[in-house]
C-alpha cells in the first residue's frame, strides 16, 4: 500500500470518529498523520506548511467542536503559501498604467454564462436570458462547441480538466478567455435573477473590472480579501484577464494536485486582479443563498422578499 493510500485511510478513520462525536480520538489520528514520514504524499501544502487535505480535516474537526478560533485560522490559511503565486501577479509600471486605462473603459451590456457537460441546462440560464431581454442586454450561453470554436480547447490545462470531468475548473478558464475577448458580465449558472426591474448598470459602475467579495478571508499575501470569480464585469482586453489567460498553465504546473479554486478559480483571480485596481460590488447585490437542490418555490419566495438593491440569488438547482 502506498503512503497516499495508507494516509487516506487514516484521514477516513478520523472523519468516522468525528462524525461519531469522538473528537479527542479524531484529533489524535490527525496528529499522528502530521508526524508520519510519508505525510508529503497528501499533496500540496498550505500557508501553515500543512498538507491541504490534512488541514481540511482539522478544519472540519474545529467546525464540529464549535471552536471558532481554530476554524477561522484553518480557513484563513487554507491556501498555498502566497509566495508560490505572487510571481504570476506582478505587473510592470506600464502594465499598471494599462490596467488603469482599462478601468476607465465601459463594460458591454452583455451577459455571459457557460454550461458544459451532460447535465441539462439549469433553469437559471433561461431566466437570465429573459432578464437580459427585459433590461436591454445581450445574452450568450456558451456550450462546449462554442468554446472549441473560440479556441479555449487549445489551452492544455482546459483540455486536461475537461478530459477528467473537472467542469468547474474548465469553466474558470473559459470565462477568462471569453471576457478578455468580448468583455461584459459573466455569471455562474448557480446565480438566479432576484428581480427584473433593475439592471446591473443601476448597481455597478460598469466601467473597468468589478467583482464580488467572498465571505471568508484568506491569506493572499495582500490582506484577507478573496474575490469571487462567479460574477465578473469587465471591458474587453483588460490586462488582468489577458494575464490570467497567459499564466494558468504555469500556475497549475507550479502547484500540482491543487484544487481548482486555488489554481484557476478565486485565489489566482484575486491575486492577479488585486495587483491592480478592482471595484467591489456592493454587499447587497446578493439577496440570499439557498440550499443545493432547493425547490423553485423557495426561489420565488426569496425573490419576493429581495431588497431593492439585490440582483443575485445563489441557487444550485442541479
Amino acid at each position: 500500500m502506498s503512503d497516499k493510500q495508507r494516509l487516506n485511510r487514516r484521514l477516513a478513520d478520523a472523519a468516522t470518529l468525528r462524525l461519531a462525536g469522538d473528537y479527542p480520538r479524531a484529533a489524535e489520528i490527525l496528529a499522528e498523520v502530521a508526524q508520519d514520514p510519508g505525510v508529503g504524499a497528501l499533496g500540496p501544502v498550505t500557508s501553515l506548511g500543512m498538507p491541504r487535505r490534512l488541514q481540511a480535516a482539522h478544519l472540519r474537526l474545529a467546525k464540529a467542536e464549535g471552536d471558532a478560533l481554530r476554524r477561522i485560522g484553518y480557513q484563513f490559511h487554507l491556501v498555498p503559501p502566497p509566495a508560490q503565486l505572487a510571481p504570476f501577479a506582478r505587473f510592470t509600471p506600464q502594465e499598471r498604467r494599462d490596467i488603469n486605462h482599462a478601468n476607465r473603459q465601459p463594460v458591454p451590456h452583455v451577459l455571459h454564462q457557460i454550461w458544459i457537460g451532460d447535465q441539462p441546462v439549469p433553469p437559471a440560464c433561461a431566466a437570465w436570458a429573459d432578464y437580459a431581454r427585459a433590461r436591454g442586454y445581450d445574452y450568450r450561453l456558451w456550450r462546449a462547441a462554442d468554446l472549441e470554436q473560440l479556441g479555449v480547447n487549445d489551452t492544455p490545462v482546459f483540455a486536461a480538466m475537461l478530459a477528467r470531468g473537472d467542469y468547474p475548473g474548465a469553466v474558470d478558464i473559459a470565462r477568462y478567455a471569453i471576457l478578455a475577448r468580448d468583455g461584459g458580465i459573466y455569471l455562474d449558472c448557480d446565480w438566479y435573477p432576484a428581480r427584473r426591474d433593475i439592471g446591473f448598470h443601476d448597481l455597478l459602475p460598469l466601467t473597468g473590472l468589478t467583482a464580488l467579495a467572498e465571505d471568508i478571508p484568506r491569506n493572499t499575501g495582500m490582506g484577507g480579501l478573496l474575490l469571487a470569480n462567479s460574477m465578473i464585469a469587465t471591458p474587453p482586453d483588460h490586462p488582468v484577464l489577458h494575464r490570467l489567460n497567459s499564466v494558468l498553465d504555469d500556475v497549475v504546473a507550479a502547484i500540482p494536485g491543487a484544487p481548482a479554486w486555488w489554481s484557476t478559480g478565486p485565489l489566482i483571480f484575486t491575486m492577479v486582479a488585486r495587483a491592480g485596481a478592482v471595484a467591489l460590488a456592493g454587499n447587497g447585490l446578493v439577496a440570499g443563498t439557498l440550499p443545493r437542490g432547493a425547490p423553485f418555490g423557495d426561489v420565488e419566495a426569496l425573490r419576493a422578499a429581495a431588497p431593492e438593491d439585490a440582483l443575485l440569488i445563489a441557487w444550485k438547482s442541479w
